[in-house]
């Protein structure tokens, strides 16, 4: 008998009951596949952030990492299943050990390719109908028997790989098959060959689809479906119909691979094994101190990606870098003497010194009281870096009744009260228009104050009744009616007080009081009044009773008019009120 050749096209064409049971055999793993590249948007999380998440995982994902998976070994069991001539095909089941190679990469988000090495051992079943009785011996076949041919392929495929999701690839390709089969009955003989002698050897071109889902670097569970079309129609020993032997095997099974691959399971820049060997970080989470930033950035800007709190400084790494924009490295980002979480919760810039750019750092101003978010303090119209000699935290340092700004605008020291010593306060002579830094204003040879509270003339004026001889130098300065111009006088006081209301005598404003009361001219007054403050009437009632007493027991044997002291409450700084009140005869 001659042995008649298969024709290539055959072995690529299958009937439509082959169609269908390769489909149905396919379903499973195509639908786990397309599981595994869907889900659902978490909770709480919206659509643009979704988004914009995904947009920067596909970005991550499409690298490939540094260095695939160089070995994959696989060991399968399989369940087979003949699609041949006979229309009763039983499920059976098999083996095969497969070795895959990595070959190169195919570019970015195009996968790489792998070739592979394989070898099989398939049991093949089918029921004996009356065909086969028509062919064979009936003393060696029976009908309605299961018969079996073992089939063992030796493979030699190129598969190309690609990732579906964080966790799986999947592989699809085909080649060759080199197939030893051997069909036997149910006993284990051999089938005799009726027809036409045929060999045991035959060529396939199988087609592969495998998915792996990694469980660690090395270890991965496999998914495995292979249509093994042959070039053979003598596969169950029988030649019948116009197409060639066909089978199909689908599996699973377990999977090492080695040497370790340099991937990037959690995509946070970084390869799994310079996470577990060199930074013992976790390769399977991307932020492994939860600090809101990624393993392969903490590095980049070298924070450790195993303290969430690289400088100790109170701030995450991740606030400081996304929110903040401070060092993650230095306690102190500004270096003003606080740390960067001390600024965050007082409210002060964490990246300027001065935060109110008032020429103190934000440390200083809280070592002496002053407050870091205002250029100015106590309100004064003085920077607080400026106030080196006058204090930052009250308007009037000297208590002149002149706030330190206006005193620095005229020139004078905040610090002095009486700048030009000729014993009026600064804030008196800017009220009533003398020169503040001029001793005698007008030039007419009587210092101001003499000429204010003694001469009684116009200080502002060099002849005050106009008869031609200045007032420093006129026995009768003032003219017949005896009203002094500038008639109206009051001054104010700051830290006449101790703790507890009690009177400190030794203070510079206390001081200032007793020379108004002294040098009061008593031919043109008839009252001095004493306005006392408190925040509070208590306070107020508890000052007068300080005061009073003891400013009548200092005045005792004094020529000066009399003193009418009264509490009100106010808040502000000052302490007391010193008011002239003047002869009827000069007006109020």
């Amino acid at each position: 008998m001659t042995i008649r050749p298969c024709i290539f096209p055959k072995s690529l064409s299958t009937g439509p009951s082959t169609v269908l049971s390769a489909v149905l055999f396919l379903l499973p793993l195509l639908s786990l596949c397309v599981y595994a590249q869907t889900g659902d948007t978490p909770a709480g999380i919206s659509q643009p952030q979704v988004r914009e998440t995904q947009l920067r995982e596909t970005q991550l994902r499409t690298l490939e990492p540094q260095t695939p998976r160089e070995w994959i070994f696989s060991i399968e069991g399989s369940a087979t299943k003949l699609l041949d001539d006979f229309s009763d095909t039983r499920f059976s089941n098999g083996g095969a050990l497969t070795l895959r190679r990595y070959v190169r990469n195919l570019g970015p988000g195009n996968g790489t390719l792998y070739g592979m090495v394989g070898l099989g051992f398939y049991d093949l079943q089918w029921k004996t109908d009356g065909q086969m009785i028509s062919v064979f011996d009936t003393s060696q076949i029976r009908i309605n028997e299961v018969y079996r041919s073992f089939a063992m392929p030796i493979t030699l495929e190129a598969l190309w790989r690609t990732r579906v999701g964080s966790e799986a690839e999947l592989f699809l390709g085909g080649g060759l098959e080199f197939t030893y089969f051997s069909p036997m009955n149910s006993n284990g003989d051999a089938l005799p060959k009726p027809q036409e002698k045929y060999g045991k050897w035959t060529v396939g071109i199988p087609l592969t689809a495998m998915l792996d889902y990694m469980l660690t670097d090395h270890f991965s569970i496999t998914l495995q479906a292979t249509l093994h079309p042959l070039f053979t129609d003598y596969l169950d020993g029988l030649r019948a119909g116009d197409w060639a032997d066909v089978y199909l095997t689908t599996g699973i099974g377990i999977t090492y691979s080695f040497p370790e691959p340099d991937g990037d399971r959690d995509y946070d820049g970084l390869s799994n094994r310079e996470e577990r060997n060199l930074y013992k970080s976790d390769p399977d989470n991307p932020d492994t101190d939860g600090d809101g930033l990624r393993d392969g950035e903490e590095l980049a800007i070298g924070t450790s990606p195993l303290f969430a709190d690289t400088d100790n400084d109170g701030l995450s790494d991740g606030e400081e870098v996304r929110h903040w924009g401070t060092d993650p490295l230095r306690k102190d980002s500004d270096s003003d003497g606080l740390a960067d979480l001390e600024e965050t919760v007082t409210g002060t810039n964490p990246l300027r010194a001065d935060t109110d750019n008032d020429g103190l750092n934000d440390s200083v101003e809280y070592a002496h009281g002053t407050d870091p978010l205002r250029l100015d303090t106590d309100g004064d119209g003085l920077p607080d870096g400026l106030e080196t000699v006058s204090s930052p935290l009250l308007r009037d340092t000297d208590g002149d009744g002149l706030d330190d700004g206006m005193e620095t605008a005229y020139g004078l020291r905040s610090y002095d009260s009486d700048f030009d010593v000729d014993g009026l306060l600064d804030e008196m002579e800017v009220r009533i228009g003398t020169d503040p830094r001029k001793p005698d204003t007008d030039n007419d040879g009587a210092t101001d104050y003499s000429e204010y509270f003694g001469l009684m003339t116009d200080p502002r004026n060099p002849d005050t009744d106009g008869d031609g001889i200045p007032d420093g130098t006129d026995p009768t300065p003032l003219p017949r009616s005896n009203y002094n111009p500038v008639q109206r006088l009051s001054w104010v006081f700051m830290e006449i007080f101790k703790r507890g209301n009690a009177v400190d005598e030794t203070s510079k404003a206390f001081i200032q009081m007793l020379h108004l009361i002294r040098s009061a001219p008593r031919q043109h007054i008839y009252e001095l009044e004493i306005q006392v403050f408190g925040k509070d009437m208590t306070e107020a009632r508890a000052r007068r009773s300080e005061l009073e007493p003891f400013l009548r027991k200092l005045t005792t044997g004094w020529d000066i008019p009399i003193i009418t002291v009264y509490e009100t409450v106010e808040k502000t700084y000052n302490d007391a009120r010193l008011r002239y009140i003047w002869n009827s005869g000069l007006g109020r």
